[in-house]
């Protein structure tokens, strides 16, 4: 009869809600049960459970039930994604390090801090960890040994979090080989610029270098950042605190031109010093801050790069 659905058919369907499904289709894996109890404790330490649900409706991350959490077909916890969710509480290296298999953690815009006020520091390594975003919560120091919990890490961004006087130390060279973005803005660095960062035998991967709004000295050399791939570079307004100068300086004709990949550079409210780069050859480039430093010369960029070199009475004029 025209409309009626063909015997092997019904007979299919019949044969699914009797015997379940058949074993071409998977069901997700549950959470696995060490991933499971360290993502409890994280939802009640970080207030997760009450302003995100985390296990409100249930116990198991890998459900879909998990506001921002990602597991892979084993049931292990890969991703947690939680900007800006209102978390309010203390992150313990303890339980992220129980991750063993978490390569994305983004907790940027929350107010979480930790037992010690740092940075969480991890017991163990997280060795897949890819991506981690901490920046603007409550943090106040980085503590040593911090960077070595990444060893495999592309991105991170640990800005604006309420720091006295951190520090970069050694272990930031953990995961030189693979960083891609590094960006620690506005958490009032006192030292020495860190021109290992324009090194590509260091960092050899590196396209974002990001360094705006500290208090970082000393003269930039000409080989900084010579034939890398930094294509984002920001060292802006480096200001220091007790008398409200910067002390970030160098010949920006002298180690510009020879970073090659430059899309976009901010140097600006700094004292920068000399001629103006002949940034002519520099085919990618589109923004060009250097405002408020003491260059002169006459301005030579390619057509279509937005350039910024007010505050500096001298450009204009040969040097």
């Amino acid at each position: 009869m025209a409309g009626l659905m063909p015997m092997p058919g019904l007979i299919a369907l019949v044969l699914v809600a009797l015997c379940g499904l058949p074993g071409w289709i998977t069901a997700a894996a549950p959470a696995n049960p060490d991933d499971a109890a360290a993502m409890r404790v994280l939802a009640n330490w970080t207030d997760a459970a009450a302003v995100l649900g985390w296990g409100v409706k249930s116990g198991d991350p890998c459900d879909g039930t998990w506001a921002g959490v990602s597991c892979n077909d084993a049931g292990r916890v890969t991703s947690i994604v939680a900007s800006r969710g209102g978390l309010d509480g203390v992150l313990r290296g303890s339980d992220l390090a129980k991750l063993t298999f978490l390569s994305e953690l983004d907790l940027s815009f929350n107010r979480l801090t930790s037992p010690s006020g740092n940075l969480p520091l991890l017991p163990t390594p997280l060795q897949h960890l890819r991506s981690l975003n901490l920046a603007s919560n409550r943090f106040i120091e980085i503590s040593e040994g911090f960077f070595s919990g990444f060893p495999a890490l592309e991105t991170i961004d640990i800005s604006n979090n309420p720091m006295a006087v951190p520090e970069l130390r050694a272990d930031v060279l953990t995961f030189s080989g693979s960083l891609r973005s590094f960006s620690a803005n506005g958490l009032g660095f006192m030292q020495v610029f860190p021109d290992y960062f324009g090194n590509p035998l260091v960092f050899p991967a590196l396209e974002t270098l990001s360094l705006a709004g500290n208090s970082l000295f000393g003269k930039i050399p000409p080989s900084f950042g010579n034939n890398s791939k930094i294509t984002y570079l920001d060292m802006s307004s480096q200001t220091h605190d007790i008398d409200g100068k910067s002390y970030l300086t160098g010949r920006i004709d002298e180690f510009i031109p020879g970073m090659k990949s430059l899309v976009e550079v901010r140097l600006d409210h700094n004292i920068f010093f000399g001629p103006l780069p002949d940034a002519t050859k520099l085919v990618n480039l589109r923004v060009f801050n250097a405002a408020s430093n003491n260059l002169c010369g006459v301005p030579n960029f390619a057509g279509g790069v937005s350039v910024d070199l007010s505050g500096n009475p001298h450009v204009g004029n040969p040097c």
